[in-house]
């Protein structure tokens, strides 16, 4: 067997410490060189990130106030909706120009409102108490806003929509709309949906109302239910103010006095000896003026429903006892007063005819004295005969001119119009129940503080009480189907309100 060769080994070489160290430091250098060359590098990546995040944050923010200023968002952020509606900022703002235009205009008849500077933030203009007129202002739009999404909600549900002539009306009125007048941004589609929504609830709302139908036995029925608020009665009153040490008065007559002229004329046997013992009172105890003197005993009869008096009077009118030109005697020591009061008309059904008319009031006020207000009202009668003299184009000058608010929202209707009511003034009533009268007669007639614009339409189907019976029962209809038509919920976004700046 053959053996390995051994190999002589050789003797270790000596270290050189000083080339090692040289080497080293030169391979240390070279890394730290290096190392700089890398941090220069990431630092200059990092600047040039950071500079693109300023870049792109810039871009960003120009991004967002173009797209604010511009309206997308106004015109892209829904403020409030329900499941079938929906109202965008820019919406919201058409409304809430529209409020302002209201209170502008209310503001401008009425002295006592709180006046609005329009070259001053509305923010910063208080309405009441730490409450700003935009606060006022907002807060009004949302809440009428709401309703009427609640009314589209309801024509929705009841399978209604505005005929093609109405949404032809609707897109005029729209288009008609001044747009510099709206916040920047709003566009003129913007307000025709705007309008449209308008349209849609004002005209289910005014249908169904129209739409309501009160029979013969409901009339009855709700008559048995509360017939005492049905009842009509005739009464003469007077009133015998007395001094006190703590009164304004200025009558001469004390507390003694004021009870034993009253027990007098109670004592009355009719009502001729009570008008004679007011007038003896007026014009020779007290020593009244001629002119205030005829208008107080003008006004000594009053013919009224029965629940119109206190309820004392009410008591005493229906008890048994009670019979024509009997009296009582009210003591309103709290008032330094004496009444005394005679029956004239036992409560019963005010049976008398009615008519059925319509008016548009004009306030004097609004036309710098009653010859402005005629002169418009007669121009009115041309609108209205040029419009074919119907109660359809008379209701629509009520609904836009007329300042009674009892009766312009149905047309300026008065329904159940009867010979005993002056609520118009005497000269309405007499032309109203004229034998001559017919069917689009107008005419323009002086009233309390303003001037009537009067249409005849009818003489009434039902008398006084049965009219009075049919208004009560029909109201309460229109109260439950309002309450019917804003059940639908509506969703709000606060957070949008904020893109109207007003």
């Amino acid at each position: 067997m053959s053996k390995k060769k051994k190999t002589k080994r050789q003797p270790p070489q000596k270290m050189d410490y000083e080339a090692i160290r040289a080497r080293e430091a030169e391979r240390k250098q070279k890394r730290r060189e290096k190392n700089a060359g890398r941090r220069k590098k990431r630092l200059k990546i990092a600047c040039i990130c950071a500079a693109a995040a300023v870049v792109l944050g810039g871009a960003a923010f120009g991004t967002y106030y173009y797209l604010r200023s511009g309206g997308w968002f106004l015109r892209h952020r829904t403020v409030l909706e329900s499941e079938h509606y929906q109202v965008t900022g820019a919406m919201l703002a058409v409304y809430y120009q529209q409020c302002v235009d209201s209170y502008l205009e209310y503001a401008a008849q009425d002295e006592t409102a709180v006046q609005l500077d329009r070259s001053k933030p509305f923010r910063d203009q208080e309405y009441y108490e730490g409450y700003s007129f935009y606060d006022m202002f907002m807060d009004t739009t949302v809440n009428n806003v709401e309703a009427q999404l609640q009314v589209c909600e309801a024509a929705h549900a009841a399978g209604y929509d505005l005929t093609q002539d109405k949404k032809d009306e609707s897109r005029r009125v729209a288009g008609e709309k001044d747009l510099s007048k709206y916040q920047k941004g709003v566009t003129r589609e913007d307000v025709e949906r705007a309008t449209e929504l308008v349209y849609l609830a004002q005209n289910y709302q005014r249908d169904t109302i129209d739409s309501i139908t009160v029979s013969d036995e409901e009339i009855e029925t709700y008559y048995a239910q509360h017939t005492n608020d049905f009842l009509t009665t005739g009464l003469y009153g007077f009133t015998f103010a007395y001094d006190t040490g703590d009164s304004e008065t200025d009558t001469g007559v004390t507390r003694d006095e004021a009870l034993q002229y009253a027990q007098e004329l109670s004592e009355c046997r009719n009502d001729t000896e009570f008008y004679d013992y007011a007038e003896n009172y007026l014009n020779n105890v007290i020593k009244q003026d001629a002119e205030t003197a005829q208008m107080q005993l003008s006004n000594l009869r009053s013919s009224n429903l029965l629940t119109y008096f206190s309820t004392e009077v009410q008591e005493w009118a229906l008890s048994d006892d009670t019979k024509r030109y009997s009296t009582l005697i009210l003591d309103r020591a709290e008032q330094n007063i004496v009444q005394v009061v005679m029956m004239l008309d036992k409560p019963a059904r005010n049976e008398e005819k009615t008519a059925d008319i319509r008016v548009v009031v004009l306030t004097t006020a609004e036309f710098d004295g009653a010859d402005g207000a005629k002169e418009f009202a007669e121009e009115l009668i041309g609108e209205c005969e040029a419009a074919g003299g119907t109660p359809e184009a008379f209701a629509e000058l009520a609904y836009e001119y007329s300042s009674d608010v009892l009766t312009y929202p149905n047309g300026g209707v008065v329904t159940g119009f009867t010979p005993s009511r002056t609520t118009y003034g005497e000269a309405l009533t007499k032309w109203a129940f004229d034998k001559a009268r017919q069917p689009g007669d107008m005419t323009v007639v002086d009233g309390p503080g303003n001037v009537i614009l009067a249409y005849y339409e009818a003489a009434g189907e039902d008398n006084g009480w049965q009219s009075m019976v049919r208004d009560a029962f029909t109201e309460e209809v229109k109260k439950k189907l309002d309450e019917q038509n804003h059940q639908a919920e509506v969703t709000k976004y606060p957070e949008n309100y904020k893109y109207v700046t007003g």
